[in-house]
């Protein structure tokens, strides 16, 4: 992300409370942990580390929440993209139902740290529904929801009806509602995490930005601002972001760029006819679009994007017209915000969590649900760095993608065929 293109130039800069402003850092200094990443994961992770007494400090190379955490749709939606039988046939029962518990339960976590620390960021909880894309797409949903029932989750199976009656769109044959999910203002939740750990003694620097991480002695030596930093045990958070900071990391996931445009409040009988659950909803189609309508009755619709540097017109057209194929009722309302973000994205479809060396983590790769599994992760990621055993997820090795330097051509590619199976109507 470029320095022009901030958080702040986006729908959510404009309505969430301030930032803290936070200083650089300017000075060679020793801490016990360090985090960097000033997102959804970093300042969560911090966060439960400072709520164990632990000696923290968070760096972030710009803005708290100035990539994806601050620019991302605001929906919290829990459990994973992959079934439960994929699971339970990867890692077997034990691990696989320990990941269902902690993934499944993830939104929870959101909300109540959102009301332990009070955190002002229009949170809801009206549920997300999974449309079916197309009518070959409702078996599908069926056994989701029956599997997602029977190991731990609370998701409902819509009928046509059912889906119509919430969304107020017949576009969709079927459904599935997930009944703990809802919603928050991005931006808003992350400042409001910073403004809880600078209260809990945790140091945050921004504009900060870690050019190198090298073991030295018995912990890590960071270069940042041409400033060493000595770090006993460190957290790279950095997800879509990590590039040459760690590699090795950068190579095992799928960059892409998600694009959303909004519209300003609208008028109350289009409100009344448009989404009246509230509930978030997302599509069974590999290339998917999302939507909300959030508190101040704007429509946010996002999708897949062209660059991550900022939204083009071609990108725009193309959600205003998947925005008004859904709901007709849109049809000539002015949609006068719009932004991109980098979004990493895994082969497998999970979050990955890796010890990089002792005493040295990541976690990453949250496939669209960054805002519940990020936060759920940073309680993770801090009881590995307390060392606590790891039970609520496997700790992988990383593995890197083929062919590292043609996957971008390989994720386009695989965009292409991901759009014509979308179009032929099979389900996601």
């Amino acid at each position: 992300m470029t320095h022009s293109s901030t958080a702040a130039s986006t729908l959510w800069g404009t309505t969430a409370p301030a930032g803290l402003s936070l200083s650089a850092v300017h000075a060679p200094f020793s801490a016990d942990m360090v985090v960097i990443g000033g997102g959804v994961t970093g300042l969560s992770t911090a966060l439960h580390l400072a709520q164990s007494g632990a000696s923290v400090c968070l760096l972030d190379a710009f803005e708290i929440g100035h990539r994806a955490s601050g620019r991302n749709g605001g929906q919290v939606v829990p459990g994973v993209k992959p079934a439960p039988r994929v699971l339970i046939q990867r890692f077997g029962e034990t691990a696989a139902k320990a990941m269902m518990r902690f993934t499944y339960g993830c939104a929870d976590e959101v909300f109540e740290l959102i009301e332990r620390y009070a955190i002002d960021c229009e949170p809801t909880r009206n549920g997300w529904i999974q449309g079916a894309y197309s009518t070959q797409s409702t078996a599908y949903l069926q056994q989701r929801a029956k599997q997602i029932n029977s190991h731990g989750g609370e998701v409902e199976f819509l009928e046509q009806a059912a889906v119509q009656a919430a969304t107020g769109s017949s576009f969709w044959p079927s459904g599935l509602l997930e009944k703990r999910a809802g919603a928050v203002q991005p931006l808003a939740y992350v400042r409001g995490l910073a403004r809880s750990i600078v209260a809990l003694g945790v140091q945050v620097y921004e504009h900060s930005p870690v050019e190198t991480i090298r073991a030295h002695g018995s912990g890590y030596q960071l270069a940042v601002n041409g400033q060493t930093i000595h770090a006993r045990k460190v957290v790279i958070a950095t997800d879509a972001y990590t590039d040459q900071l760690w590699p090795a990391v950068a190579q095992s996931y799928v960059n892409v760029a998600s694009a959303q445009i909004a519209t300003d409040p609208l008028p109350v009988s289009i409100q009344d006819r448009v989404m009246p659950r509230r509930a978030g909803v997302s599509e069974t189609r590999k290339i998917t679009y999302y939507c909300r309508i959030d508190p101040e009755g704007r429509f946010v619709i996002g999708g897949r994007g062209r660059s991550s540097d900022g939204i083009d017109p071609a990108t725009r057209q193309q959600l205003y017209q998947a925005a008004c194929e859904r709901f007709p009722a849109l049809q000539g309302i002015a949609f006068p915000h719009g932004w991109a973000c980098r979004v990493g994205m895994t082969v497998d479809d999970l979050p990955h969590l890796h010890e990089l060396a002792d005493g040295l983590w990541t976690a990453y790769g949250y496939c669209g649900r960054g805002v519940a599994l990020g936060t759920a992760m940073g309680r993770v990621l801090s009881q590995a760095l307390r060392g606590l055993p790891v039970q609520d997820f496997p700790v992988t090795p990383v593995r890197r993608i083929p062919l590292y330097p043609l996957r971008q051509v390989g994720a386009v590619a695989a965009l292409q065929w991901y759009r014509l199976r979308d179009a032929m109507g099979y389900p996601g």
